[in-house]
């Protein structure tokens, strides 16, 4: 499959970057492409963006996967750009908030993206890491859910055991300034002619993850 070009998403071509569990769609994000290249896949998302998450029968968020689920349609507050190296377990977003002001750096542990006719296909994995602006901080996040997922099986131990090693192994790159971590992404801002990526009809195609 070809690669996206800067500045493609909904209004260009389709571009979803899509959460599968179990060949079913669990999350659906509209994106923009930043930099699609054999070293680094970058995803905007802008303040506002609509999105669609899981929820239950009763119409409650999930957090975790298993049992029946919908999707509803929410949208994003914050300025969302992702970073992913190929093949790594790991993405790395950026967060602003209004106005632009740096939030944080947010490793979140995931499946590899897998490249899709339509976007990018992937599985978050449940523990994340949040990094201070400065770098110079961080702490794990999301311990008690993870701990969960591993009491429902969705982690075996071995698997739990990869993904923190993971974690751990991104953190080194971290303080070696390793890439993502090389550039000062922190300042990038979008092209102001870019449209704000929307949910429209085209995410619904069989996952193949």
């Amino acid at each position: 499959m070809s690669r996206w070009k800067s500045g493609d998403h909904l209004l260009l071509c389709e571009v979803w970057l899509r959460e599968v569990w179990q060949r079913k769609i669990w999350t659906v994000r509209p994106v923009t492409i930043v930099r699609d290249e054999p070293d680094l896949i970058a995803l905007y998302m802008p303040n506002g963006t609509s999105w669609l998450r899981p929820i239950d029968a009763g119409g409650y968020p999930l957090r975790l996967p298993g049992g029946d689920w919908r999707l509803k349609e929410d949208r994003l507050n914050i300025h969302h750009l992702g970073l992913a190296v190929p093949g790594e377990p790991y993405s790395v977003i950026l967060m602003w908030e209004e106005g632009w002001k740096f939030r944080w750096w947010y490793i979140n542990l995931e499946q590899p993206l897998s490249r899709t006719p339509i976007g990018f296909d992937f599985m978050d994995q449940t523990l994340d890491i949040v990094v201070a602006p400065d770098m110079l901080s961080w702490r794990w996040k999301d311990e008690d859910e993870f701990e969960e997922a591993q009491k429902k099986g969705i982690f075996t131990p071995e698997q739990a055991a990869l993904i923190r090693s993971a974690g751990e192994r991104v953190l080194e790159h971290l303080l070696a300034r390793r890439p993502p971590f090389n550039e000062r992404w922190e300042d990038w801002r979008p092209d102001p002619a870019w449209h704000r990526p929307e949910i429209a009809p085209g995410w619904e195609t069989v996952a193949q993850t």
